[in-house]
């Protein structure tokens, strides 16, 4: 049978028997070994000791603040195994990176105007085949700021899913700019 980590450390570890909810509160705060408010762990104590008397582990003897808890043989003869604590992990974050965010909306506006530019090089280049040869270099250059810029929005991107903690998927993006080929 496991029960929480505290309990076992409490009850079995350092074998309280006729104690008071107040007198484990104190035992609990010290093994906690942390800045807990009195008034929570209390709470929590006190809801385990309610738990524990319902399976029959624990039994109450007196009222009001003489009330004291005693284990029963059932408790006693129960193999109790810890359950795994849990542990708090608080992450934070000093700084806002809400400016990741308008950086990125930033380069998905150029980047839709670049492939705009692109989409017009060709047509160009359709209804003027002439200028075949002056289309190609700009239609070259549109092409590689759309990479960057594409690149520039898929790693702000990924910075954002992190620092959100959601789990990067990696796609495979295909721009106009990197479908369309010479003519």
């Amino acid at each position: 049978m496991k029960i929480s980590a505290e309990m076992y450390k409490l009850l079995i570890e350092r074998t309280l028997d006729g104690f008071s909810v107040i007198e484990l509160r104190d035992e609990f705060i010290v093994i906690k070994d942390s800045l807990i408010d009195p008034d929570e762990a209390y709470k929590k104590v006190y809801r385990q000791i309610l738990r524990f008397i319902k399976k029959g582990w624990l039994n109450g003897e007196g009222s009001g603040r003489q009330k004291r808890y005693f284990q029963t043989d059932t408790f006693k003869a129960l193999h109790a195994e810890p359950k795994s604590e849990n542990v708090d992990i608080e992450i934070v974050l000093n700084q806002d990176y809400s400016v990741l965010v308008s950086e990125r909306n930033q380069y998905k506006g150029e980047l839709e105007i670049v492939l705009g530019e692109i989409d017009e090089y060709q047509s160009l280049n359709i209804r003027f085949p002439e200028l075949e040869p002056k289309l190609i270099t700009l239609l070259d250059e549109a092409k590689e700021r759309s990479a960057c810029l594409l690149g520039k929005v898929n790693g702000l991107t990924n910075v954002l899913k992190v620092l959100s903690g959601q789990k990067i998927v990696h796609q495979k993006f295909k721009t106009k700019a990197l479908l369309f080929e010479r003519t």
